[in-house]
């Protein structure tokens, strides 16, 4: 070759080194670029941890920032910005507590009671929104919150434009903070799936985002593993190397090789989930949990001491994919498997045959579950039909699509069961095209706080009494899927004659199972208990009779509902051995 060829091609035709180094510390990173008031986008993939938002509590605490969080589902690790004061105003699309089951939590309700705004979606149309701004779109169109109110409360930044075809308005934040697994110093962010909400609040963001990772690493290996790089240099502002930092989350690593293959997955460390949603039942706890783990811990060297060698080991068994038989037998060391069948069990067993059965008469094949029974009911459908050779897809909204849980935890997120997924997606994907889209044939199964005489529900609030915690999923569901199936306790004011606020509306909810039994669709519209568990029939119309807020009608021919089958039960219990949902 022409030398002066040869000189040009070395010269000109290399990939150069990067030209910026964005890493620094938390500290500095949250004094640069978070600024009082602020909408604060608190980014979530799978991993769905709290120490970067904590760093925030650090800067800013005993001031009044008046910050907008944004967060596609705001759980226990984000209680201490409300409880410090730090927020105006919420923009999500659940506010709760997670582990060891969901439940409203008494942080929100606090700050929801001293005048903080929460304002709901449901969890499609939070990303929805996202993925407007990301695009520099001004509003985008969604099949979901048509019937609902969410719909009326968010007139402002929702349009109906036809009948089931709606607009929503882009949501810009100022900042997003999020965890990944690794970045080289320019900013480009390594993130293994699954996505959940993805990148859209990062890309959005007008200063773009603060990334916690995992580990730093040169660019070579990022463009070794290019197909998973999902946030572009362009949109970070920051890099901050955090070891750990999806803490409490967990951390999944599939799919990483070479020099990321070394990085090592964590689980998500439920129990200090559960003891921060212990503190925050009382202020003053709160306040010492805030000062333990927060303002007297600098991260990372004194918060990975305190959480100490042992718990961060089992949190490394937690994320490995095989772990889940060790945690199953000493979950099964305390547990009856041939104990009678609560009522609880019997109504999730019930669900579960009456997914089946619509799911070979219609022949859906996508079964997308919502957290606690609803979810246990669908996967012990799911393999019930599998063993008779009937197709069918599990799917979760965070994106996990044709999973098989694992036996031993029902958490519905839990990243063991990642491998066993055909497709990792995102939210976007599993609720606008997978169960609402052109080729969709999708059946949801759902819980409720409340549930109306029309399966009208209610998960979000009851105004002017109580925050509880939001869509989620569910208005997705009810309104995009075919038909929903919903399993709930059944208790007078859990079953009021008309839900307060209409988080999902009823129209394509054909049945509800509770603990006391079946009630279904008349051609009004109206539930009617068709079915009863009580062995003797006249307790049990008796039973659901007396839960029911309003004059309930029974079927003339309302039967019993069929015992669970042994292996049904057992199946059950292996599934959640712990009784987190089933009992």
């Amino acid at each position: 070759m022409d030398p002066v060829v040869s000189e040009l091609l070395e010269k000109r035709f290399r990939i150069p080194p990067p030209k910026e180094d964005k890493t620094m510390s938390f500290r500095d990173a949250v004094e640069r670029f978070v600024r009082p008031g602020d909408a604060i986008h608190l980014g979530l993939t799978h991993t769905r941890g709290g120490v970067g938002p904590w760093e925030i509590l650090r800067r800013f605490q005993g001031q009044d920032p008046r910050f907008t969080l944004l967060g596609v589902q705001l759980t226990t690790p984000a209680t201490p910005l409300l409880h410090a004061g730090l927020a105006r105003k919420v923009v999500t699309s659940w506010a709760g507590d997670s582990y060891f089951a969901p439940g409203p939590s008494p942080v929100y309700q606090r700050a929801w009671q001293d005048g903080v705004e929460f304002e709901h979606w449901s969890i499609l149309t939070y990303v929805q929104r996202l993925a407007a701004a990301a695009r520099g779109l001004s509003w985008t169109t969604t099949r979901s919150l048509a019937g609902s109110s969410m719909a009326r409360d968010n007139r402002h930044d929702y349009r109906e434009w036809e009948p089931g075809l709606g607009m929503v308005s882009a949501l810009v934040p100022d900042i997003s903070v999020l965890h990944a697994v690794a970045a080289d110093r320019s900013g480009n962010v390594v993130l293994t799936p699954p996505l959940m909400e993805n990148v859209y609040g990062a890309v959005a963001a007008r200063r773009g985002a603060i990334v916690t990772v995992e580990k730093v690493v040169d660019s070579s290996v990022i463009r070794e593993h290019a197909h998973l790089v999902q946030l572009p240099s362009s949109c970070v502002a920051a890099v901050v190397e955090a070891p750990l930092g999806g803490h409490p989350g967990g951390l999944s690593t599939s799919g990483l090789t070479g020099e990321l293959a070394e990085v090592e997955p964590y689980g998500d460390d439920y129990e200090f989930w559960v003891e921060l949603r212990e503190a925050g039942r009382d202020p003053a706890a709160m306040d010492a949990w805030i000062k333990e783990w927060v303002l007297d811990v600098e991260y990372p060297d004194a918060y990975l001491a305190q959480l100490g060698s042992s718990r961060i080991e089992r949190l490394r068994r937690r994320g490995r994919v095989d772990g889940w038989r060790e945690d199953l037998e000493s979950a099964l060391a305390g547990a009856d498997l041939a104990a009678p069948p609560s009522p609880e069990e019997r109504a999730v067993i019930e669900a579960s045959r009456l997914l089946q059965s619509r799911i070979r008469g219609h022949g859906y094949r996508t079964l997308l579950a919502g957290a606690g029974m609803s979810n246990l009911a669908a996967w012990l459908a799911a393999y019930s039909l599998a063993e008779d050779g009937v197709p069918i897809d599990l799917a979760a909204e965070m994106g996990l699509v044709g999973y098989w849980p694992h036996a031993g935890e029902p958490m519905l997120f839990n990243q063991r069961n990642f491998p066993t997924c055909t497709m990792l997606a995102d939210i976007d994907w599993t609720m606008s095209i997978l169960v609402g889209g052109q080729q969709a044939r999708a059946i949801g199964a759902l819980g409720a706080a409340q549930v109306d005489r029309r399966a009208n529900l209610n998960s979000t609030t009851i105004p002017g009494e109580r925050l509880l915690m939001g869509s989620g999923g569910a208005n997705d569901v009810a309104t995009c899927a075919a038909e929903t199936v919903v399993v709930a306790v059944q208790t007078r004011d859990r079953f009021p004659e008309e839900v307060p606020y209409v988080t999902a509306p009823g129209d394509r909810i054909g049945v509800v199972v509770t603990q006391c039994g079946v009630f279904e669709k008349d051609p009004n519209g109206e539930l009617v208990l068709t079915a009863v568990h009580d062995d003797d029939l006249e307790a049990g119309v008796r039973d659901a009779t007396e839960r029911c807020g309003w004059n309930l009608r029974v079927a003339p021919d309302v039967r019993r509902s069929e015992p669970p089958s042994p292996d049904d039960l057992v199946t059950l219990r292996l599934m959640d051995p712990h009784g987190w949902f089933r009992s």
